[in-house]
């Protein structure tokens, strides 16, 4: 016997339904990769699926709501991405690099989810509260190995542990934002700040440590 044939009639809708929901979303971030972020349109993705708007509204009752969606995914991602990378890494040096560069190429491979994640493109778009759970969950796990890192670099405890976090974004994200808009198309490693990556984590690692002393 197939599974589709297992499937009770119930479930084959919520398939199906899901299935639409992941074609919709897919089509949203093509067309925000075309033609920005905040250039949505729901009749432009009804035209693509061939239904009307009104139908799109039974799957999507906004398009902020695709935004949101597409936030949430974005950080899921991101968390899924970095847990892969990082901890594979022996050292505090190896763990901050590498944390830098995967952010880095998050980034690069999806432009969108990151725009909508930390530049915040969209007028009026406030993500809801479920979205911004699945964000400061990120930002939990982003302290908890922070600390770990803080503590194995023998780090003093002057800086706080939020504020070393908030040092490392700030250097992740302007490295990330630099080579984007000067190296799009390289890989990260390679160009004017694709490069700097070691020498990013070589620097917050020195601070951690002067701060000690």
């Amino acid at each position: 016997m197939t599974q589709e044939k297992l499937l009770t009639p119930k479930q084959r809708r919520e398939r199906n339904r899901q299935e639409m929901i992941d074609n919709i979303l897919s089509i949203a971030r093509e067309m925000m990769r075309a033609d920005g972020v905040a250039a949505l349109s729901l009749n432009a993705i009804a035209r693509r699926l061939g239904m009307t708007t009104p139908a799109l509204y039974t799957y999507f009752d906004s398009k902020h709501a695709i935004y949101d969606a597409l936030f949430r995914q974005g950080f899921l991602e991101f968390d899924q991405r970095m847990q892969a990378e990082v901890p594979e890494k022996e050292t505090p040096y190896e763990q901050v690099k590498a944390a830098i560069e995967g952010h880095m190429a998050f980034a690069q491979e999806n432009p969108d989810l990151y725009q909508l994640m930390i530049q915040r493109p969209v007028p009026g778009f406030v993500p809801s509260d479920e979205s911004m759970s699945v964000s400061l969950n990120s930002l939990r796990k982003s302290s908890e190995w922070l600390q770990q890192i803080l503590e194995e670099a023998q780090a003093g405890p002057e800086m706080p542990v939020e504020e070393a976090r908030d040092l490392l974004f700030a250097m992740m994200q302007g490295l990330t934002n630099l080579h984007l808009a000067n190296n799009p198309d390289l890989p990260v490693g390679q160009g004017r700040f694709g490069k700097l990556p070691p020498r990013a984590a070589q620097l917050f690692i020195n601070a951690m440590k002067s701060d000690k002393s």
